[in-house]
């Protein structure tokens, strides 16, 4: 077993092409990108499709750097299929006289945390995430001043309100209208938008 830290950060890498999402969703997330680059709005895709094992990884490091879940009792990985990837990771550290570490075991997980860009998120990465089937999209969107965007029915909207990023109430209304839903918990994760808001 391989203890944890950023040395598994690269491993199973996610997606930020939007070309690996699902067909319908693609379709959808297409329309609203072409609305946001029309109208001037700055778009950085930060992850689309998300392999179970990241996942996976993401999630119990973002729990045991919150101490969250105590780093023995973190459970094994499970394939989706039995001849899947298997994730030999030792999230249990010791320290220098070989006994178990909580501090180091954190420390290592908050690296993790830290390579996976996930510090500010205030719900732990879904082991079941709309990502892992291609549904869900992660963006970081900006512009400054007023907003014109075209809405799915080509209607023309101005948004004037404030934050002039993903979380505008007006602006996640639009995404719905493409197709393409905010979380309803905006503030836990700002980037993230789906087929269904989950």
């Amino acid at each position: 077993m391989e203890l944890s830290g950023p040395i598994w950060v690269e491993r199973f890498p996610t997606s930020t092409d939007v070309e690996d999402l699902e067909p319908g969703f693609r379709d959808c997330v297409r329309r609203f990108l072409d609305a946001l680059y029309d109208a001037g709005v700055q778009v950085t895709i930060t992850a689309t499709r998300r392999p179970r094992e990241r996942a996976y990884l993401m999630h119990y490091a973002w729990s045991v750097a919150r101490r969250r879940v105590v780093p023995h009792q973190v459970p094994a990985f499970e394939p989706a299929v039995p001849e899947g990837a298997r994730i030999d990771i030792d999230w249990l550290h010791l320290d220098r006289r070989g006994r178990p570490s909580r501090s180091k075991s954190c420390a290592a997980a908050r690296q993790m945390v830290h390579g996976y860009d996930i510090v500010d998120l205030g719900v732990p990465p879904s082991l079941s995430s709309l990502h892992i089937d291609g549904l869900a999209i992660d963006m970081v969107i900006a512009w400054d001043g007023e907003l014109a965007i075209e809405t799915a029915s080509g209607r023309k909207v101005k948004i004037r309100s404030r934050p002039r990023s993903g979380i505008n109430a007006e602006l996640m209304q639009v995404g719905a209208d493409y197709g393409v839903v905010h979380l309803a918990a905006a503030e836990a994760d700002p980037p993230h938008w789906s087929v269904n808001g989950r």
